[in-house]
């Protein structure tokens, strides 16, 4: 049940992930009013004093983050809901909420995070390069082959040396747009050693991205995990996962 999901209670703030028909997707601050067996029940999200639209049988996405003793961030929850009703204001309750029945869990944590497999294409990548007290930037052509919330996986047509600093822009996955960011190089692998025409592959971590950008990047993860899981069950290739299941899964450190 969504009770034993840590940090649900109610007067907790969510960002709600939805696609309006006006506004395009964005993300909506709602807080949670009451939970019930595998339902919430939000208040009506807002942005900028703007209600975005939803109605029975949208799909939304929720997160909330999840904070240690010293205030400091540990993990992300996600929630991937459907909207099963919708109650107007009343005399009774003067606020509109939205009832979201909860399909599926996860957790993305700062480190150790799930490694999406995609193959994405550099909008841009350049390595930096000092040469007497003079930086430049040298183009590298390559693609994206997993993605993280902490970091990327590249495949590059030149090696890169580790700790150094690459400038790369890339389509985000689930029609989130571009992001621009800098990486600092983790590790090189030559995939085939020894020949002349060779590929690299380089784990890299971002170096400058800010705290939604990261948000955004584990949030385009778990999008992409719940497409792939819907697509296995429609195909039924994979049972619907219980949400008891999902407990465990998020309770896990």
């Amino acid at each position: 049940m969504v009770g034993n999901l840590p940090g649900i209670r109610i007067g907790a703030t969510l960002n709600m992930e939805a696609d309006d028909p006006t506004l395009g997707a964005d993300t909506y601050r709602c807080r949670i009013e009451d939970f019930s067996g595998d339902r919430l029940t939000l208040t009506w999200p807002s942005k900028r004093g703007q209600s975005v639209k939803l109605a029975v049988e949208d799909s939304v996405s929720l997160a909330m983050a999840q904070a240690g003793s010293d205030g400091q961030p540990t993990a992300t929850i996600y929630l991937d809901c459907v909207v099963v009703d919708r109650l107007p204001p009343s005399p009774g309750n003067p606020v509109a909420l939205v009832v979201v029945r909860v399909l599926a869990a996860g957790r993305q944590a700062p480190r150790g995070s799930y490694r999406l497999p995609v193959t994405i294409p550099l909008t841009e990548c350049a390595v930096r390069e000092s040469s007497y007290g003079a930086a430049t930037w040298k183009p590298v052509c390559g693609f994206v082959h997993d993605i993280s919330g902490g970091g990327l996986g590249l495949t590059l047509d030149e090696e890169v040396a580790q700790g150094l600093k690459l400038r790369v822009r890339f389509p985000v996955p689930m029609g989130s747009g571009e992001m621009a960011v800098t990486v600092e190089v983790m590790n090189v692998i030559d995939v085939n050693p020894g020949e002349r025409l060779s590929k690299f592959k380089a784990g890299v971590k971002f170096d400058d991205a800010t705290g939604l950008q990261r948000e955004r990047m584990a949030r385009a993860v778990h999008r992409s995990q719940v497409e792939n899981r819907r697509r296995d069950q429609a195909a039924g290739r994979l049972h619907v996962a219980s949400i008891e299941t999902a407990e465990d899964e998020v309770a896990a450190p």
